[in-house]
């Protein structure tokens, strides 16, 4: 592959995949929206205390997507269409594992859970009530997130990305009809019946794809390849939870600096955020099948040319994206129908968060990097440093000098402390790469 076809593969492959992210933040907004306006600032709570559940099983599916895709495109980098299609069905049989054991598991747990984030009363039920019905149809919503990166490394990322489009338009429309009627449980059905339509239109073109047609014997399970899968998948893991773990920390520290006006402020602006981040997100989702094939070939001129070109893409717009949300912050309250006091909140935490997306966008890039070339530990520590370390520790040091407000600063603090990391561990690896190059 020469550097020409790089340029034109990256937009084809980027784009689609960009804008596949966006639409997939903006499930929870589709539900934040109806459900705000419906329920007002305890629906926006509840929602909010309740996503690190319904997160968790999205993030298994990207996990075993991603690290499935990974290997997929390595394979067919390195020419061995046998081995590629292997990785697709032992791919495919991991996501039917976990949705058997996510609905019995994961169901059990939930009202302990909820009351552990915190939620109670009014919040408890709502949140409960949005949570039996996700749980429920977890399956659904676990092939249809974890068949989306196979499509985008099968050379089908329009596809995948015009599927999660009209699932997005089922998800407006059933809101729009169900949430005035049966509130979170509407939401909800909303939700899992888009990602079930999902489900079925990606499964259908796994399974007729011509080029290189599943066969009986790639649903054979090996389990080197399932390790490996598990392996790589912990990261894109970790970057599709890792939101929701800093969103446990916070809700805490919410109920106990501003009560639940400050959750549902959070709320609000979780959803501003996940979107964003999704976005930028999807640049290093995007990129990745394109590196990680160039990796598989030995071109590791190429995988440098599409790291710098993914990484300037980031950072304009980082920069774009904080520069919107503070101009655009009155109207983020608006959206959602939160109270004039919440209002308040969220268009202070909008000055101070809207720092991180440059940052962000970087971490985000060299975290999808660092597993496209299966450097999982580099991936792993970017990844888990903020939800296991950084994010608890600050949650806990920064309120105690700037009260509300200290909640707000912990995000972009820690993605400048990551981003740092990520650039260090970057230059480390090249300078090794080109002494073993000398030697």
């Amino acid at each position: 592959m020469t550097h020409e076809k790089i340029e034109k593969q990256f937009w084809r492959y980027v784009l689609p995949s960009m804008l596949t992210m966006l639409l997939s933040g903006f499930y929870a907004i589709v539900d934040g929206y109806f459900v705000g306006n419906a329920l007002k600032d305890a629906g926006l709570a509840a929602i909010n205390i309740g996503w690190p559940i319904a997160s968790f099983i999205l993030a298994v599916s990207t996990g075993i997507g991603v690290g499935g895709s990974v290997l997929i495109s390595t394979y067919r980098g390195a020419e061995d269409e046998n081995a590629s299609r292997q990785a697709k069905g032992n791919t495919l049989m991991l996501l039917c594992l976990f949705a058997i054991l996510s609905i019995t598991l994961i169901f059990i747990s939930t009202p302990w859970l909820l009351r552990l984030f915190g939620a109670k009363g009014e919040v408890y039920d709502l949140a409960y009530e949005y949570l039996f019905v996700i749980v429920l149809g977890s399956s659904l919503q676990i092939f249809g997130t974890g068949c989306t990166p196979i499509l985008r490394n099968s050379n089908r990322s329009i596809q995948a990305m015009l599927i999660m489009l009209f699932s997005l338009f089922t998800n407006i429309v059933l809101d729009a009809v169900l949430v005035p009627t049966m509130g979170m449980s509407g939401a909800a059905l909303a939700t899992v019946a888009a990602q079930g339509f999902s489900a079925l239109f990606c499964l259908l073109l796994i399974f007729t794809d011509k080029k290189n047609p599943l066969k009986r014997s790639d649903f054979v399970l090996n389990k080197r390849m399932c390790k490996n899968i598990i392996r790589i998948g912990v990261s894109p893991f970790g970057l599709t939870f890792s939101p929701s773990i800093v969103i446990i920390f916070a809700n805490w520290q919410c109920l106990n600096y501003g009560g639940e006006i400050a959750v549902a402020a959070y709320s609000a602006l979780s959803y501003v955020l996940q979107a964003t981040m999704e976005l930028l997100h999807g640049i290093g989702e995007g990129v990745q099948p394109l590196i990680s094939y160039c990796n598989g070939a030995g071109r590791h001129d190429l995988v440098r040319s599409l790291l710098r070109r993914a990484r300037r893409l980031v950072m304009l717009l980082g920069i774009s994206f904080g520069v919107l949300i503070v101009a655009f912050d009155s109207l983020i309250p608006v959206i959602f129908g939160a109270s004039s006091e919440a209002g308040v909140m969220i268009e202070s935490a909008c000055l101070i968060s809207s720092v991180a997306f440059f940052f962000a966008g970087l971490v985000k890039c060299y975290s999808s990097y660092f597993y496209a070339i299966r450097e999982t530990r580099a991936s792993t520590l970017l990844i888990y440093g903020d939800p296991l370390l950084l994010t608890p520790l600050l949650m806990l040091i920064l309120p105690v000098f700037f009260d509300i407000n200290g909640i707000w600063a912990v995000l972009p603090l820690t993605q400048i402390i990551l981003c740092a990391a990520a650039l260090l561990i970057d230059i480390k690896k090249e300078k090794e790469l080109k002494f073993e190059g000398k030697a």
